[in-house]
């Protein structure tokens, strides 16, 4: 019994080690710069060239971060995502719409935690094994 107690024990300190710490320093982003990055990615992957699209584009992201930074719960993260899907689909063209949502189900290997389906469905998310 001693002995499984000092395992127990010596295992707990070993992987308090590999812990990492409170990331302080990282420098939070602000909703602008979350809405450029997510503008840019998009328009890499769909080739947007229209700037008149892309300004749109922007301020969706742009209203979207905002929200994002003041969301507390999971719900509200949910209701935000499905949202700017279905603004995302008024903005995008049929062609391109389709090319987004087919990119985003190739990354699901990347994330398989989440479901990606078209705006107003209510399952967005698989519970993590």
């Amino acid at each position: 019994m001693k002995r499984q107690f000092v395992i127990f024990a010596l295992a707990s300190v070993c992987s308090l080690g590999f812990a990492q710490p409170p990331q302080e320093d990282a420098p939070q982003r602000t909703p602008e710069e979350i809405a450029r990055k997510q503008n840019l990615m998009l328009s890499r992957e769909l080739g947007l060239t229209d700037s008149a699209q892309l300004d749109t584009l922007y301020r969706m992201h742009l209203k979207y971060a905002r929200f994002r930074a003041v969301s507390n719960t999971r719900a509200e993260d949910l209701e935000r995502l499905q949202a700017m899907t279905k603004e995302l689909q008024s903005i995008l063209t049929p062609d391109q719409f389709k090319r987004f949502m087919n990119h985003q189900v190739e990354q699901r290997p990347r994330h398989p935690h989440v479901i990606y389906s078209q705006p107003g469905d209510t399952q967005r998310t698989q519970p993590t094994p």
